[in-house]
This record gives structure tokens, sequence and C-alpha cells, in this order.
């Protein structure tokens, strides 16, 4: 880890790293939001708009970060987001994020377009496997992949319910990206034009036998990455009745992401969730949504103690994940800065990320005077500096 470390001091370093190593397709993937991409930078400036009232003379020489999250003590209120194509920053990289993510004892979520079996991501996140899902038209496949990620340990389920269709994301296509990936002269000439990632990952991956496939698809779907997947659009119907069933199904935690609606909160805990994580996809999905930080603390009020709030999209500093649990989150989902930390160094890259939100969370905390999290409340908040 020596190496990330010196050079990278805060994630906006490691995310310079990660773009220097990346082809262009790649990084636009995992760093831009979709149509004239303003979402994004609104989360980041949202969350930079809030403003602490430290308190001062206070104790503070014993600190700890450490929250309990659906029945399991963790050391940090972080939990690793879904976030797809991280074998495609770094070889294996899903498997890197989800060990990096143990050995800092948080959680890792797991895509249902992952490249990795469950079975192996249970090997690596073992503390704690989250299992994140799409609905499809053909939900009998769905359910499939549901009753997989259950027999194979998956503790907590999130339903992604904010994207019922492929969003407009334009600098896709311009760079040659889609999904399924397929080869063509854009991307090709892309890919060569950073020779060592290609070949430490695509050319390793050919060595072993080909790139990796989505692995966790029923067999009649299929699942190669440069292929054509069927029956497995996201489903614009999806609706109330699926999260019923799936409260049905699933003995384990339930987690709607994607929530911004005060009153869609409030739908979800008459169905029984155990959480909602509020999110705008990290703005990825719709460039007129609100920021996530904006929509909180309504969310928050709306639904109180009766369910668990996790929050999602525009965190850049440890700061931001304090700022969230002050005005009521109880963690906080990372997505880019371990993406960034896998891209610029594998396993010992993510967990110098993790690292580095961990520090300062832990500044933050001595800072604005608290030194346990469940202190925190919104008078530790500037007035007028935040929505609610």
């Amino acid at each position: 880890m020596g190496g990330i470390a010196k050079k990278a001091h805060n994630i906006a370093q490691v995310r310079a790293l990660a773009k220097r190593r990346l082809p262009r397709a790649i990084w636009e993937f995992i760093e831009r939001g979709t149509e004239d991409d303003l979402l994004i930078q609104r989360n980041v400036a949202a969350l930079q708009a809030v403003q602490f009232l430290p308190r001062t003379l206070r104790d503070v020489a014993e600190r700890s970060a450490g929250i309990e999250l659906f029945g399991r003590r963790q050391p940090l209120p972080l939990v690793i987001a879904p976030t797809g194509v991280s074998d495609l920053l770094w070889h294996r990289g899903e498997r890197a994020i989800a060990r990096a993510a143990a050995s800092a004892g948080i959680p890792f979520t797991q895509t249902t377009s992952s490249t990795t079996s469950f079975a192996e991501i249970a090997k690596c996140a073992t503390a704690g496997h989250w299992m994140q899902m799409y609905l499809w038209e053909r939900r009998d496949l769905s359910w499939q992949v549901v009753d997989t990620a259950r027999e194979n340990g998956a503790e907590v389920l999130v339903l992604t319910v904010d994207t019922p269709m492929w969003p407009l994301r334009e600098f896709n296509k311009r760079a040659g990206m889609s999904n399924p990936i397929r080869p063509n002269a854009t991307l090709v000439s892309d890919f060569l034009k950073r020779p060592s990632w290609f070949a430490s990952v695509i050319c390793r991956y050919y060595l072993e036998g080909g790139l990796p496939q989505f692995a966790n698809y029923p067999r009649e779907v299929g699942g190669k990455l440069t292929g054509t997947v069927s029956r497995v659009a996201n489903s614009a119907s999806v609706c109330w009745r699926d999260v019923a069933e799936l409260r049905r199904r699933w003995p384990g935690k339930l987690v709607v992401k994607g929530v911004l609606s005060a009153e869609d909160a409030r739908i979800a805990l008459d169905h029984g969730v155990d959480g909602i994580a509020v999110s705008n996809h990290g703005g990825r999905n719709f460039d007129s949504s609100p920021p996530a930080i904006d929509v909180l603390a309504g969310i928050v009020d709306a639904v109180g103690d009766s369910t668990t709030i996790l929050f999602d999209s525009g965190v850049r500093r440890g700061a931001d994940v304090i700022k969230a649990l002050a005005i009521g989150a109880k963690a906080v989902l990372v997505g880019r800065a371990t993406l960034y930390g896998c891209a610029a160094g594998g396993e010992h890259g993510a967990r110098h990320a993790i690292d580095l939100l961990a520090n300062e969370i832990d500044v933050a905390m001595a800072m604005v005077g608290v030194t346990r999290l469940e202190k925190l409340d919104r008078s530790y908040l500037m007035p007028g500096t935040f929505r609610g």
C-alpha cells in the first residue's frame, strides 16, 4: 500500500491516479453522469454547502466511529455501494474491493451484473455480504437470482428502484461503450492507448480463457460481457407489488435504494422494508433529480426511527459522511471512492481509499466535538446550510 499512500492523500488524488491509468471509455463509465452531466457536481456542491457548527472544549481524546447496522457491529459507518465494471478496472477487481471492505470491517454490496459468483464474493466479503438487485420483465428469472444469493449467504438484499429503463448516457455511445460491451474500432483504439492497463487486465483475462462473464445470471439468459444478453433489461413495470413479493421471498434484511421522495419512503415503510437508501444513483441516472443530501432530512423526518436510513451520492470526504449522519442517516454507501482506489492499485488501492475516508471521519468527529456517532444531530450543523 506504500506506493499509493505516498501519492494520494485524499480521494481526489486517488481519482487522478485512476484517471491516468484507465482508458477513456472505462473511466467515463464510472465517472460521468447522464444527459448534460450536471447532477454529479450538484451532489458534491450540495454536500460542500452544508456547514458544521463545531462545539469546543470537549474531551474528544477517545473517539469511535463504530456503528451497529442490521445487527452487525462494524468499525465505520460505511458500506461499499453496488458498482459495476470493477473487473475491468483491475484484474479480479470485484474480489479486490470485497477483500478491502472485509479488511476494513465493512459490508460489500455485490451487483446483479457481477462478474464474480456469489460463492466467490461470499469468501471475500466476510464483514457483510449484501446483494443488489434490478428486477427484469421476466420476474421468474429475477427470483432465481434472489434465491441463489440467499443460498450463498447474502445477508441484505438491496432493490434498486430508480432505474426503470436505461439512462441517457450519451457519452458512453461516443466512447463506443455499450451494454453489453461490443468490440468496435473506437473502443479498441481507446484500450490500446493504455498499454499497462490492457496488458494487466484484458490480456491477463484472455490468458486465463477470456473476459469475465455475468456470473450469476440464469442459464437461459446468457452472460457474456461482449455478447447479447436476453430477457434482462430493467423492467419499467416494477412497482410496489414487487416489493411486497420480495418481502415475502427474502428472509433477510431488505433495502430499497434510490428513494428521493418522503411519500415513497412512507410507502416503503408500509411494505415492511428494513432500510431505505436515499440516493440519486450517484448522479448517473437522471440529470433533473435533486441532490440526494437536499431530500435526506425530509425522508428522515417522514419515517422517524421506524426504519434504517442510508445515504448515497456525492460523498468525496469523510466530513460528508458526518454531515449525512448528523441529518439522520445511519450509514453511508460509497461507490466511486473505492472504484478509484481499485483502478489505481487493486485491493491495496481500494483499502487506501477506505482508510482516507476513515481518517477524515475521525478528524471531523474531533473537530465537531463528538466522541460517538450516535451523539450527532442537526444541532451540529449551521442552520440554513442544509434543507430540513
